[in-house]
C-alpha cells in the first residue's frame, strides 16, 4: 500500500521513521531499546510494549501510550508532560525527575514505581494502582503533585514524605500504610479516607477536607 510503513524494530528505525515524519506507532514492541533523549511527542503508541527499555531524557509530551507496557523501564528526567497512559502498566519502572504536569494515568498500574521528584502537578491517577509507589523527593528536585487527582487510588505503603499536594484530590483513595509525614495537605480531599494506618505525622492539614475521613484514635499526630 502507498504510504505505508512497518513497524520499526529497532530503535534506529524508529529514528528513521520519526525523521520522515511519521508519528503513528500502535502496538509498537521494542523492549529493552536505548531510547536515551529519543523524542516521540504527540506521536501515538498506544498498546505498545517498551520492558526494560532506556528513555532517560526523552520526550513523550502529548503522546498517546495507553495501554502500554513499560515494566521495568528507566525513564529518568523525561519529559512526559500531557501523557495519555490510561490502563499502561509501569511495574517496578523509574520514573523519577521526570515532568509529568497533567498527564492522564488513570486506571495505571504502577506498583513500586520510582517517583522520585517528579513535577506533576495537575495529574490524573483516578483509579491507578500505585502500591509501594515511592513519590519522596529527590536529591535536587521536591516533588509536585499539586491539584493532583488520586481520587480511588492505591496508594497502600507509598512512599509520600515532605510531598506537595496541596488542593489534590485524594477522595476515597487507599492510604493504608502509606507515609505522608511532613507533607503539604493544605486544602486537599481526603473524604472517605481511611486514615487509622496513615503515617500523618507534621503533615500540614490545614483547610483539608475530612468528611467521613476515618481517622487515627490520637489524631493526625
Amino acid at each position: 500500500m502507498a504510504g505505508f510503513s512497518a513497524l520499526p524494530t529497532t530503535v534506529e528505525e524508529l529514528r528513521d521513521q520519526l525523521n520522515s515524519g511519521q508519528t503513528r506507532f500502535p502496538g509498537l514492541r521494542l523492549g529493552e531499546i536505548d531510547g536515551v533523549d529519543l523524542d516521540l511527542a504527540g506521536c501515538d503508541l498506544h498498546g505498545g510494549c517498551f520492558k526494560e527499555a532506556r528513555f532517560g531524557h526523552a520526550c513523550l509530551a502529548g503522546t498517546n501510550i495507553e495501554g502500554c507496557c513499560f515494566q521495568q523501564s528507566l525513564i529518568w528526567g523525561a519529559d512526559l508532560s500531557g501523557v495519555l497512559a490510561q490502563g499502561s502498566s509501569w511495574h517496578d519502572a523509574d520514573l523519577s525527575g521526570s515532568r509529568l504536569q497533567k498527564a492522564d494515568f488513570t486506571g495505571a498500574f504502577l506498583h513500586r514505581c520510582c517517583l522520585r521528584g517528579v513535577v506533576a502537578a495537575g495529574s490524573l491517577w483516578r483509579g491507578a494502582r500505585l502500591v509501594e509507589a515511592d513519590f519522596r523527593s529527590g536529591l535536587d528536585q521536591l516533588t509536585d503533585l499539586g491539584g493532583a487527582d488520586f481520587a480511588a487510588a492505591d496508594l497502600s505503603f507509598a512512599l509520600l514524605q515532605g510531598v506537595n499536594l496541596q488542593g489534590a484530590n485524594l477522595r476515597h483513595s487507599c492510604l493504608y500504610g502509606a507515609d505522608l509525614s511532613g507533607a503539604d495537605l493544605r486544602g486537599a480531599d481526603l473524604s472517605g479516607c481511611d486514615l487509622r494506618d496513615t503515617r500523618l505525622r507534621s503533615a500540614d492539614l490545614s483547610g483539608s477536607v475530612l468528611d467521613s475521613a476515618l481517622l487515627p484514635d490520637a489524631g493526625l499526630q
